[in-house]
């Protein structure tokens, strides 16, 4: 049977595809110009890690996983890395996922910079990883907790949120019905009119301002009560100036050390004459500590009271003198007898005038 050429072309080119292929993966790791170091690791469980996935150090692929057997119960991982690959002899290796979707690759750390390199065929210490089984089994065993609980809460509080949705509802129906006072504020129209004129106030009023119409609008747009202000501040501050620096008398005040001497002095000597009055020295000391004095005072005070009642009940020549009327009629009686002796004595001689007086006042 012949071929055509154009089927020994296509045939030709299909096991050149096929010879490259098988080329790629035979020489894939093949590299006349570099040489690997090899290590294993000892883990005590692996989940998706296979021959032929690669090493990284920080992420940078720097080898690959060459071999995964049992031994001595436990998995054991072969990998080599490139002869550059700085491996420490605290340098840790993980199993890491490339995505979600369960690649996997083996993981190296840095180690300490102060540490030893380790050499070829050496173990290199592990730190076992969360898989993604675990990590889902985890998830699902919480979620079944999380939602395990919220049931049992549905269900013990299922009537108490029944009635509250049952409140909410009828809330609700009488808001919308326009019962009560948030109800009308939600359905009546006329408020809506009203926060329409308010705010046409409002806009009103922020456009007299801006225009510098009336007193507030002066203060904002007029020139010279900022000028007036601007003096008044630097009034202010040459008066504080003044003060600080000892000037005038409230200055002198505030500054001068001698009125804080005297003040000192005042305070002194009030402590003194408190601190003698206390110890009972001087008068003041004795008015304020001697028994002798509140009781004499008492005494007298009530000899007073004494006196003053006998006075008030009319005992004695003093209290008939307050209180009694006849000494009042005597003495107007007499002094109407002396006012007609006077009138007589200006009609009368001498002898007469004597001989009158005496007879009228015997």
């Amino acid at each position: 049977m012949s071929f055509s050429t154009e089927k020994k072309v296509g045939l030709f080119f299909l096991a050149s595809l096929i010879a490259l292929a098988v080329m790629i993966e035979m020489v894939e790791d093949w590299n006349p110009f570099e040489e690997d170091v090899a290590y294993h690791a000892y883990f005590d469980r692996l989940v998706g890690l296979n021959v032929g996935d690669s090493v990284r150090l920080a992420g940078v692929k720097v080898g690959k996983v060459r071999g995964i057997e049992l031994s001595e119960g436990r998995v054991r991982v072969e990998f080599t890395v490139r002869e550059e690959t700085p491996v420490q002899a605290d340098s840790l290796a993980r199993v890491r996922q490339t995505n979600l979707l369960g690649g996997q690759y083996l993981g190296l750390s840095f180690g300490s910079p102060d540490a030893p390199q380790l050499s070829a065929g050496d173990r290199v210490e592990t730190a076992e990883s969360v898989s993604i089984d675990e990590l889902l089994a985890d998830v699902d065993r919480d979620l079944e907790r999380v939602l395990g609980s919220l049931g049992d809460l549905v269900e013990t509080s299922g009537e108490k949120l029944g009635t509250a949705l049952a409140h909410l509802e009828s809330v609700l129906n009488k808001v919308d019905s326009g019962e009560g006072t948030f109800g009308r504020l939600v359905n009546d129209p006329a408020l809506y009119r009203d926060f329409q004129a308010v705010l046409a106030e409002l806009h009103d009023v922020s456009a007299r301002l801006s225009a510098g119409e009336g007193t507030l609008g002066r203060l904002f747009t007029d020139e010279q009560l900022y000028e007036e202000a601007r003096g008044t501040l630097a009034n202010l501050r040459e008066i504080s100036g003044r003060i600080r620096a000892g000037e005038g008398s409230f200055g002198k005040l505030l500054a001068s050390s001698e009125l804080h001497d005297n003040a000192g002095d005042a305070l002194a000597n009030i402590r003194d004459i408190s601190r003698k009055a206390n110890e009972g020295e001087g008068t003041i000391g004795r008015l304020l500590n001697d028994e002798t004095l509140y009781t004499e005072t008492a005494q007298t005070m009530a000899s007073i009271n004494s006196i003053a009642g006998k006075i008030d009940r009319g005992d004695g020549t003093v209290g008939r003198l307050i209180n009694e009327d006849d000494l009042y009629r005597d003495a107007k009686t007499t002094l109407n007898k002396v006012e007609k002796t006077v009138d007589g004595i200006s009609d009368s001689g001498p002898l007469t005038a004597m001989g009158m007086v005496i007879g009228t006042l015997f």
